[in-house]
């Protein structure tokens, strides 16, 4: 009978039907209250239909049994992932990696130190055994760290094994992207699958064809990935670049602004818009968008107030970014033309 029971609410499963499926295997429990694979396939039912409090209470009762369960510990760490609840799931994860030792749950540990920013305690683990997944959070953490030389490093060794995996790829792609290695990215981009449905791909893809020129095109795969994941401010702002290029400066205002309204603090989005601001002769606003006291920021300052005829002050300004630039082209032009107005006056 329990057999029975037991294949029903298997094929009930497989077919999507989890609430029929509960009930059968419910029935099942009155034949053997304390079966660990029974109470491991009704916490995941519940997992799956979405009610973690239920699922929880029967993981409770797996792990009160038998703490070392490890199905039921990685069912576990999932709801505590799916709860943002990452240092709980840490150390399931760790609790987990202690019982099996298993190259595959060390990867799991690793993710979600990346995910909290513990990259250094990434690097402070030893292993005999590693896999493109394990290398793959690792140069991630490296990555994350701005360490890009030795997350590049670490990707085009890993994929010498795994040529094809486009997790490697693409994060290979987003380090020498960073590393400003932009003809390196074009042939990189020939080597990803462009997936429709991975918003990363697509905006590399569109920052590669940014570099081309090919605005068009670069334009549709932002739209694309900001219709995948809308809440990712950095799509706005690269939609924005390609719109300001492209001299559509109504478009490029309203997404720096979109880039803005979801991350506020971002420097760059404000320094971009400023600048638009100023291509368009908007001083005061441009001034308004010039947060921080970062180079580029006070450089634009500087040509505002020359552009402002507020020469004396700009003369200054620039004095002092030339102390710390003293080779910048702009700064030098800038200077000379205050120089020689101040001459003719």
């Amino acid at each position: 009978m329990i057999k029975n029971l037991l294949q029903e609410g298997f094929t009930l499963k497989s077919k999507g039907h989890y609430k029929h499926a509960i009930e059968v295997f419910y029935k099942a429990l009155e034949y053997d209250n304390t079966s660990s694979e029974l109470l491991l396939e009704i916490a995941d039912l519940y997992y799956l239909i979405g009610n973690e409090e239920r699922a929880l209470n029967y993981i409770e009762q797996i792990l009160n049994q038998n703490p070392a369960h490890i199905e039921s510990l990685k069912l576990l760490e999932k709801i505590f992932t799916k709860k943002n609840a990452l240092e709980e799931a840490e150390q399931t994860a760790k609790n987990i990696y202690c019982i099996s030792h298993s190259v595959n749950d060390l990867v799991e540990i690793f993710k979600l130190l990346n995910q909290q920013g513990k990259f250094d305690e990434v690097f402070e683990y030893r292993f005999e055994e590693s896999n493109s997944a394990l290398e793959l959070e690792i140069a991630r953490a490296h990555y994350y760290k701005k360490d890009f030389k030795k997350a590049k490093e670490i990707l085009e060794k890993a994929l010498e094994g795994d040529s094809t995996n486009q997790d490697l790829l693409l994060l290979l792609a987003q380090t020498c992207y960073s590393m400003n290695e932009k003809d390196y990215c074009v042939s990189l981009l020939d080597r990803l699958v462009v997936d429709e449905t991975n918003p990363e791909t697509l905006n590399f893809a569109g920052l590669v064809e940014t570099y081309r020129g090919n605005y068009k095109c670069a334009a549709e795969y932002f739209n694309c990935a900001i219709r995948i994941s809308g809440s990712n401010s950095e799509y706005y702002y690269n939609l924005a670049n390609v719109y300001f290029k492209q001299g559509e400066t109504l478009l490029a205002k309203k997404y720096y602004n979109m880039a803005i309204s979801i991350s506020p603090e971002n420097k760059n989005y404000h320094f971009a818009l400023a600048n638009l601001y100023y291509s368009e002769k908007h001083y005061k606003r441009a001034l308004e968008e010039l947060k921080g006291n970062f180079f580029e920021a006070r450089l634009l300052k500087a040509v505002i107030l020359y552009d402002t005829g507020y020469l004396a002050l700009a003369k200054k300004e620039l004095e002092k970014l030339a102390q710390e630039r003293p080779e910048n082209s702009i700064i030098k032009d800038y200077r000379a033309r205050i120089d020689e107005e101040l001459r003719i006056n």
